[in-house]
C-alpha cells in the first residue's frame, strides 16, 4: 500500500479482528509491538487501538438520522434544474 492511500473503516476494522486475537493472548510487551504495527497500518492513535481492542469492533448504528441538506426553498429550482437535465 502506498503511504498516500488510506484505509477505509471496513479495512481497518477487518486488520484489527485478525490481529485481536493475537493481543488478548499476548503478553504486554507483545502487545506494545502489535499496537506499533497496528498504528503504522492504520494511521490511528495508539489510545484508540487500545480501546478498540479492549472494546468490540462492532460498528454502531447512528443515534438519530441525518437532517435534510436543503430547506423547502431550494426543491422548487432543484426540481426545475434536474427536469432539464434528464434526458427524454
Amino acid at each position: 500500500m502506498r503511504t498516500e492511500e488510506k484505509m477505509t473503516v471496513s479495512e481497518r476494522r477487518k486488520c484489527q479482528r485478525l490481529i485481536r486475537k493475537r493481543y488478548l493472548k499476548a503478553s504486554k510487551p507483545e502487545r506494545g509491538c502489535l499496537l506499533h504495527e497496528m498504528k503504522a497500518a492504520t494511521r490511528l492513535p495508539r489510545k484508540s487501538l487500545v480501546c478498540l481492542m479492549s472494546g468490540s469492533l462492532e460498528r454502531k448504528p447512528r443515534h438519530k438520522p441525518r437532517g435534510c441538506a436543503y430547506g423547502p426553498e431550494v426543491d422548487y429550482p432543484l426540481g426545475i434544474i434536474s427536469s432539464a437535465i434528464q434526458p427524454e
